[in-house]
C-alpha cells in the first residue's frame, strides 16, 4: 500500500509541472490549494501527468461506494474491478514523486522512506471524474514488493521507468511489466 508520498524535486521538470498546473488553476472558477512539495496525504490536491507535457491538478483517492476514499488499486486486479477498469483502459496517469513512505509494524511502528537516486520517480495511476467535483480523482497502482522491501511492507507503488512513460500513458497497462524494482531505503 502507498499511503503517503513526498515531493522534494528542485528541478526544471517540476517547475514545468507547477507552471502548467498553476495556469490551469487560474483558469478554474474556484481557487484550489495544490501541494507541489512536502509530504502528500490522501485527498490532497497534487499535479498529475495525463499526457506528454500535459498536467492537471487532481485529488488523491477515488470515492468508494461507502463514501470513504480509496487511494490505491492492486495492479494485478485493477482491470477486473468495476471501480478501476474503465480508468485503467482509458485514463492512465503518472504521479511525479521523490519517494514514498511505508511503516514496518513490529513492537512499534517504524517509518521508512523509499526513493531512487535520481529523482523524480513516476507512480502509475489512473483517474476518473467524481460526481459534483471540480477535479478528477486518481489512485496509485500497487504491486507486490521488490526484493529487499518485503521485510518492511508487502506492497509498493508501480514505478514506471522514464523510457516507458509514453507506453503507460498511451499504449496501455502492459508498461507495468517494466516497473522499477530497485529502490533506496532509509529509516526516517
Amino acid at each position: 500500500m502507498c499511503g503517503r508520498y513526498y515531493i522534494e524535486i528542485d528541478e526544471k521538470e517540476l517547475r514545468d509541472i507547477c507552471d502548467a498546473v498553476e495556469k490551469k488553476q487560474k483558469e478554474a472558477a474556484e481557487q484550489l490549494t495544490i501541494k507541489f512539495s512536502g509530504e502528500i496525504f490522501p485527498m490532497d490536491i497534487v499535479p498529475v501527468q495525463t499526457g506528454l507535457n500535459q498536467y492537471q491538478a487532481m485529488k488523491w483517492g477515488f470515492i468508494g461506494f461507502d463514501g470513504r476514499p480509496i487511494i490505491n488499486a492492486r495492479s494485478e486486479t485493477a482491470l477486473a474491478k468495476l471501480m478501476f477498469k474503465e480508468s485503467m483502459l482509458e485514463r492512465r496517469c503518472l504521479i511525479p514523486a521523490s519517494g514514498y513512505y511505508e511503516w514496518q509494524k513490529s513492537e512499534s511502528k517504524k517509518k521508512y522512506r523509499f526513493y531512487l537516486p535520481d529523482s523524480p520517480m513516476y507512480f502509475a495511476g489512473c483517474y476518473r471524474q467524481e460526481k459534483n467535483s471540480l477535479l478528477a480523482n486518481f489512485v496509485i497502482l500497487t504491486r507486490q514488493t521488490a526484493r529487499g522491501i518485503k521485510e518492511i511492507h508487502n506492497r509498493m507503488p508501480v514505478i514506471i521507468p522514464n523510457n516507458h512513460i509514453e507506453t503507460w500513458l498511451y499504449k496501455g497497462p502492459q508498461a507495468m511489466d517494466f516497473a522499477i524494482e530497485d529502490l533506496l531505503c532509509e529509516a526516517v
